[in-house]
């Protein structure tokens, strides 16, 4: 519900009896006077795990309301999800979407606390001060401009082996009263302006006007590593 597909960060779809899709507006935060979208996520069946979260990435989005409200997805079935926040060890719960980029209001930071945007990351090495993820999304957020950073955050499922040799391979772990994949990679997609302060959105903007990255990050790197 309430999807527009001229948002930039959108990837295709993909119809499949296993995936769920929910597109997130924020209820209680407003621009040029209709409420503003917050996230859209894909969420899995079979791995009780996102595939994927896109959202916009502004500093309008960024306020001091930082207080966790964990809850189930009100618009995925119940049954899918974790029923609590609690992840065995030796993982944690890790945002897709950040928490602190969704500060501004309350409803807002509701949002990013539902199960379906978390997956089982290791505690100690990854999503932790110092951890790979940790450092990749300090980085990101120097990425940050005048105009709107797009942005798709996502999971792999398949043995995977990253060019250092670290090898993730699938795995299930408990996450709320469900067993849960724990991911063998994540990645990042980005995209902006390179000028940063166009004022325009990318739909305006020519490919020229344009720069994209990926980061793809194996589950077993070592902590301390930084993006590359």
């Amino acid at each position: 519900r309430n999807r527009d597909r001229s948002w930039p960060e959108l990837p295709v779809e993909v119809a499949s009896s296993d995936l769920y899709y929910a597109y997130h507006i924020c209820p209680d935060f407003r621009v040029n006077g209709h409420l503003a979208r917050n996230y859209t996520v894909c969420y899995s069946a079979e791995h009780h795990c996102p595939v994927w979260v896109a959202a916009p990435l502004h500093d309008d989005y960024v306020g001091s309301n930082g207080n966790r409200n964990y809850g189930p997805d009100p618009d995925i079935p119940y049954s899918l999800q974790p029923s609590s926040k609690t992840v065995d060890d030796p993982y944690n719960k890790g945002h897709m979407l950040g928490n602190n980029e969704r500060s501004k209001t309350s409803g807002m930071n509701k949002q990013v606390s539902y199960y379906t945007n978390m997956a089982p990351q290791h505690a100690s090495t990854f999503n932790t001060g110092g951890g790979a993820w940790n450092n990749l999304e300090d980085y990101i957020d120097g990425l940050w401009c005048t105009d709107t950073l797009y942005m798709v955050s996502g999971c792999l499922f398949d043995t995977w082996t990253d060019t250092y040799g670290n090898t993730a391979t699938p795995k299930r772990t408990g996450f709320g009263g469900v067993q849960a994949s724990v991911p063998t990679a994540f990645y990042y997609v980005l995209l902006r302006t390179k000028d940063g302060e166009t004022g325009n959105s990318v739909l305006q903007c020519s490919a020229s006007d344009l720069q994209c990255v990926g980061f793809v990050i194996s589950h077993a790197m070592p902590k301390g590593h930084k993006p590359q």
